[in-house]
């Protein structure tokens, strides 16, 4: 396999006795330099994780149904990411793409959509776009115009501080789901700050645009935001995200972990799985229900 991890099989086999079936992955990546090399703006080079990496990696977990996102690498280019897509077919497979709505034609948005694809990725955080509520509204109305026909989802690869930008702007996009990656991925001296989840900058924002109903949140990539499987604050983070709207919030394991190689995810994925239990939702709900009604995969 070409992502290296380091979990042995008893690790695997418990964690696998938990994970319900129909379980989906919401949030994993695929990539093939050699057949599909990277844009030329990439942020980082990654090395190869085929879809078949990808199957060795979750199979064992009992997980066979994913979402394919686009990663920042190949910008606009969907051609792994699609090509990813049709190998899984559309019963146990769906993506999100990055496309320019100036030039992307609606017939071409209708074959993607007919493949499976049911959202489009707006990534800021990766590529370390300046946001400023006079860009993102005007661009997010032009993507929920086109995409709103499809019924497929904005996903937002947003800093968790700046997710204050999203509220006026989400309620005007003509019932256009939103859906925020990485719990918002606050950064580091935000979490090193907080005593609690309330007290990370753009939570409360995030909280309401939650309860408002149109906005969903992947429970994700907690790696991401502290070594520790366990950080009080992210789990406060997930706790809370899960007492406030159960319903809204979607897992995903995001594979390959590009830029953590070597990374053992088990204990991260245990706990999150510990905190969904923990609040008193059901497994089901998370990695099964709430991803079948996102991506229409029911």
């Amino acid at each position: 396999m070409s992502s290296q991890h380091h979990t042995t099989r008893p690790e695997i086999a418990k964690l696998a006795a938990r994970i319900p079936k129909g379980t989906w992955d919401t949030h994993m990546h695929v990539v093939d330099p050699e057949q599909y090399p990277l844009s030329k703006d990439a942020q980082y080079k990654a090395a190869s994780h085929t879809l078949e990496d990808a199957t060795a990696f979750l199979h064992p977990l009992g997980i066979q149904n994913m979402v394919i996102v686009q990663p920042s690498i190949y910008g606009n280019d969907n051609s792994c990411t699609l090509d990813g897509l049709r190998k899984l077919g559309a019963n146990s497979g769906r993506a999100v793409i990055q496309f320019d709505p100036e030039v992307t034609t609606p017939s071409q948005l209708q074959e993607w959509h007919e493949l499976g694809v049911r959202g489009v990725r707006l990534n800021f955080k990766s590529v370390g776009t300046k946001l400023s509520a006079g860009y993102l509204s005007p661009t997010m109305q032009k993507y929920a115009d086109a995409v709103r026909h499809l019924g497929w989802i904005l996903e937002l690869y947003i800093p968790l501080e700046e997710v204050a930008l999203l509220e006026p702007t989400v309620p005007t996009l003509g019932g256009v789901k939103v859906c925020v990656d990485h719990f918002g991925h606050p950064s580091s001296s935000s979490l090193s700050a907080a005593k609690k989840a309330q007290d990370i900058p753009g939570f409360p924002a995030l909280a309401r645009l939650l309860e408002d109903g149109h906005t969903w949140v992947k429970i994700s990539a907690s790696y991401r935001l502290d070594k520790d499987p366990r950080h009080p604050i992210v789990e406060s983070l997930c706790r809370e995200l899960l007492k406030l709207r159960a319903d809204r919030c979607v897992f995903a394991t995001d594979w390959p972990h590009t830029r953590y190689d070597g990374l053992d995810v088990v204990p991260y994925l245990e706990a999150t799985l510990d905190w969904i239990e923990g609040e008193g939702t059901s497994l089901q709900q998370v990695l099964v229900k709430n991803a079948e009604q996102l991506f229409g995969a029911e």
